[in-house]
């Protein structure tokens, strides 16, 4: 069964540095500083550490080579910080949005321990690509495109359509393989968009992401068992049946 709620802690803006540099601290305790590790950090994570528009998130998605490093490490920092045993979350690697390549394209974030623990991130076109292959409704997938083309455009950098397309097929080669023809086609719109328009539309899209995410909470309360991942499509399909639109 898809979890939609929990009594831990999230991560955000104020405690996410601490929380990366009790981790550094407990690794090098648990396994000194010979031993290097790499972590890459995608999708919600990552933009609450890039951007200024996510408040929190409830794990961090990353991939690393050995996981093994880090299992009791991780263990160790969620009890003290009373956060989900996953708060360090693999499960990404298993989906869609997953790329061998991603960590060609992450940048440095921070290190610790005399650089032998290095945080990256995947941010910009790249990020935008896997939340498009995403685009979950009960998620922030799309309302995360949202906010990243209107960091960009506040920064006024040349984002183009032309670099989300090089960013898809780099990741993940024909995009029509893992992108619905609405959602690239509705990205492809949003970036011709003004900033004042895209925050409007920023604000429409959480309000509807947090309006699904509860009603599948209150489905999957009163029906156990019937909000699974591979039903939630039909689910959504049913409650915006109900709502009219």
């Amino acid at each position: 069964m898809t979890q939609f709620s929990s009594d831990k802690t999230l991560i955000t803006k104020e405690n996410a540095y601490p929380i990366l540099k009790a981790f550094a601290k407990e690794y090098k305790k648990q396994n000194g500083t010979s031993v290097p590790v790499e972590l890459v950090i995608v999708g919600g994570g990552s933009i609450l550490l890039n951007y200024g528009f996510r408040e929190a998130t409830q794990d961090f998605d990353i991939m690393v080579q050995s996981l093994g490093l880090i299992k009791n490490v991780s263990y160790r920092i969620a009890d003290l910080y009373n956060l989900p045993d996953n708060w360090l979350n693999t499960e990404f690697m298993r989906t869609a949005s997953y790329s061998d390549k991603l960590r060609e394209v992450s940048k440095h974030f921070c290190s610790f321990n005399n650089g032998s623990l290095e945080f990256r991130t995947v941010n910009g076109e790249y990020l935008i690509a896997m939340k498009m292959v995403s685009a979950r409704e009960y998620r922030n997938d799309i309302s995360d495109v949202v906010g990243i083309l209107i960091y960009m455009k506040n920064e006024s950098e040349d984002f183009s359509m032309d670099r989300i397309e090089h960013a898809i097929d780099f990741l993940y080669g024909k995009r029509e393989n893992v992108i619905k023809e609405e959602v690239y086609d509705k990205v492809k719109e949003y970036t011709k968009w003004s900033v004042p328009e895209l925050k409007k539309e920023y604000d429409i899209l959480t309000q509807r992401e947090k309006q699904t995410k509860q009603e599948l909470i209150d489905v999957n309360e009163k029906y156990q068992g019937v909000v699974k991942e591979e039903r939630i499509d039909k689910v959504i399909a049913g409650l915006r049946r109900r709502r009219g639109r």
